[in-house]
């Protein structure tokens, strides 16, 4: 992969799992490295240890909390007033709610909703004019394989049971969604959108809430596949000259991917609705 010195890079949900293997594997390219995370001080600890694995300058660490509108917004603010560039944007920060019930962002959103599909689309849009003014630019989605159960007129799971991993396999199908209608109002202005999965890794995060007799399933069924390994097609997405150019595409281990989640119709439906979320919450904000 290609040097990233003088690059810098965003990434969200970085303190544990893929994220944070994506933020170690950037930083030993030379990536100059913003650690966007709810947690300071684990993202503190987080940035230390990059340091001492890669010999990297120490990475920024950056306060958001990704379910929540306002705090997407104030981030947005702060960063633009201390940086002026913006090459990679890597949307990573997700949740699962596993064995806990339902439960509502601050915005009244459907928790894992708000996460992981609203999250991105709002600090994405926060974000791009300073990474239009960086062009060439790159965004990078991190979606899933687990992806299913799509109702775009129940997203919230207000009419049918809720359940949490049918919750996230919807909001990962939703990622993939999102990306390619972003990818589209990208077409010509030097910004790329591509999505990736990093396939079945049970050592994330993700799963902390999950019952430790379906964790332990999980486990034999990937055959231990590590955050590391899982990081890789992101950073590669990133970073190398071989997808320079490239848009609109779905990786699995650095190999497209066919994505059955592909319908203009649906596509301009949930950029609709997320565009509403966020000016409902924005208007209430103000």
């Amino acid at each position: 992969m290609n040097s990233m010195k003088g690059k810098r890079v965003i990434i969200t949900g970085p303190t544990s799992g893929v994220g944070k293997e994506i933020a170690v594997q950037l930083a030993a390219l030379g990536a100059e490295i913003i650690l966007v995370c709810r947690d300071v001080e684990k993202g503190n600890q987080i940035a230390a240890e990059i340091t001492q694995r890669t010999g990297s300058i120490g990475p920024v660490v950056m306060k958001m909390d990704a379910s929540s509108q306002k705090s997407i917004r104030e981030f947005a603010v702060e960063f633009r007033k201390k940086y002026h560039r913006l090459d990679v944007l890597i949307n990573n920060a997700a949740g699962n709610r596993g064995t806990l019930p339902k439960v509502d962002s601050v915005d009244g959103i459907e928790l894992t909703f708000a996460t992981n599909v609203v999250g991105y689309y709002l600090l994405t849009h926060e974000l791009r004019d300073v990474l239009q003014k960086s062009a060439p630019a790159r965004i990078v989605n991190v979606a899933s394989t687990y992806a299913s159960d799509l109702d775009l007129d129940d997203l919230q799971f207000e009419r049918r049971p809720f359940e949490s991993f049918k919750a996230y396999a919807q909001s990962k199908a939703c990622d993939r969604l999102l990306t390619w209608a972003l990818a589209r109002r990208l077409e010509g202005s030097g910004l790329t959108a591509n999505a990736m999965t990093p396939g079945l890794i049970t050592e994330t995060g993700l799963y902390r809430n999950a019952a430790p007799e379906l964790v332990s399933r999980l486990s034999q069924y990937s055959g231990g596949r590590t955050s590391a390994q899982g990081a890789d097609t992101a950073v590669w997405l990133a970073s190398d000259s071989e997808v320079e150019g490239l848009s609109n595409k779905f990786f699995e281990d650095r190999k497209e991917l066919p994505c059955e989640f592909r319908n203009k119709k649906s596509e301009e439906k949930l950029w609709s609705i997320c565009e509403r979320l966020v000016n409902q919450a924005g208007s209430a904000a103000g």
